[in-house]
């Protein structure tokens, strides 16, 4: 059991960690290349398009073809019917088209299918041949999806991307009419008609990270789940972890999803954790992320070695899920969002706007109030654009300071 952490949780993370007070002259454009860890794999490549996926999309492009328009011809797509099955090249174009489907998660095909029989109902209601790209109906399809459906522009941008990703396919070449600046403009009026919906997720910053620690370590009940909780929060916060990088969203899959292998003590320094996919990360080549021993009173470095070390010596197989719950069975996103709240209640903070994805954003939020830079932050949320803006929050405490340095 770690030391009572003191009251004012701020004051004493900042007087125990050095590196709150001064800023580090290093940065990851000085640093030198870690170690390679232990449980460091050799990449995989991603599993084989299944039959399924490319009988869907083919039965759909047939479909398209059937309808009164020309099948694609073969100067412009690679997606056609009119191929024998002894052809000498057919095992060669169906490896070529399981290479191209690879392009793109098996989950957002399934999301631009859905797209797709979409546009085709839209034909369907308003008696149009099947598929008509011109640019009355692709402003009418958006259009439809606004009025008709009640989508926002959010989700009217994933449709129209699964439209544009089966024009491909059908004619080698993007849609022009989707690309059109008319069409642009009209989404963009669609945008500015809809009220803005802003984020009311809270953050899990390092203040609020500190009393869910205190009372995983003196309250919380049963111990096993209280410390298993512990060494989540740990790594949520410090590696910018989504839920699904931590917990099981569906089947447990070891090829997937966190094992005891994927947690290691590279010495007694650092021990590091491998993603080994994420939704930035299609290529699924993995990522590392490391929990330091520095001085402070919530000590990561502490709380996961020592989670580390119960498993190993509960487990069986290091290929045994990491994080499990109080039947043994792989901790899910439900399961670890129920007790998050749950922690949050017996810290004294509301639990209302708190998710699992508020350790993100409070490490984001973090990150900035510290002074990291923008390249800094994104890199260590791993993010690919600059969609971090929108996890940095703001409050009042943090405005006054920066009026103090205005005016000091």
């Amino acid at each position: 059991m770690r030391p009572p952490l003191l009251t004012n949780t701020a004051a004493a993370t900042a007087s125990c960690n050095p590196l709150l007070q001064n800023k580090s002259p290093y940065s990851l454009f000085t640093a030198s290349a870690m170690p390679v860890p232990p449980n460091a794999v050799a990449s995989e490549p991603p599993p084989p398009v299944t039959q399924n996926i490319r009988a869907q999309i083919l039965a759909e492009i047939q479909d398209a073809g059937s309808r009164s328009r020309p099948i694609p011809n073969s100067r412009t797509s690679l997606f056609r019917s009119d191929i024998p099955i002894n052809h000498p090249l057919k095992p060669l174009l169906d490896a070529s088209l399981d290479a191209i489907l690879q392009a793109v998660s098996p989950r957002t095909i399934q999301s631009y299918v859905t797209a797709w029989r979409c546009f085709k109902a839209f034909h369907c209601a308003y008696n149009l041949q099947f598929p008509d790209f011109s640019l009355l109906s692709i402003t009418s399809f958006i259009s439809y999806l606004k009025s008709i459906k009640g989508l926002q522009v959010g989700s009217i941008k994933g449709y129209l991307s699964g439209i544009q990703f089966f024009h491909k396919l059908n004619y080698g070449a993007p849609s022009t009419e989707i690309n059109n600046s008319q069409t642009s403009l009209l989404i963009k009026g669609i945008q500015r008609s809809q009220p803005s919906r802003p984020d009311s997720r809270q953050p899990i910053a390092l203040d609020i990270l500190t009393k869910c620690i205190h009372t995983l370590c003196t309250s919380y009940q049963p111990l096993n789940t209280a410390r298993t909780l512990d060494a989540m929060f740990i790594l949520a916060f410090f590696g910018f972890l989504r839920c699904s990088e931590i917990a099981i969203t569906s089947k447990f899959d070891p090829k997937v999803h966190p094992t005891i292998s994927d947690l290691s003590a590279i010495n007694s320094e650092t021990i590091s954790y491998l993603i080994k996919q994420s939704k930035t990360d299609q290529a699924k080549k993995g990522h590392y992320i490391y929990i330091f021993n520095l001085s402070s009173p919530i000590q990561p470095y502490q709380t996961v070695l020592a989670y580390l070390k119960i498993r190993n010596a509960q487990a069986k197989s290091p290929l045994e899920p990491l994080f499990i719950d109080a039947s043994n069975k792989p901790a899910t996103r439900f399961w670890f969002q129920k007790h998050l709240k749950s922690v949050l209640q017996q810290s004294g903070i509301s639990a209302h706007n708190f998710s699992s994805h508020s350790f993100r954003i409070g490490a984001a939020t973090s990150a900035a109030q510290k002074g990291l830079s923008q390249q800094q932050i994104q890199a260590l949320g791993r993010w690919s654009s600059d969609a971090f803006h929108s996890y940095i929050r703001t409050n009042r405490f943090h405005i006054r300071k920066a009026h103090q340095t205005l005016i000091g």
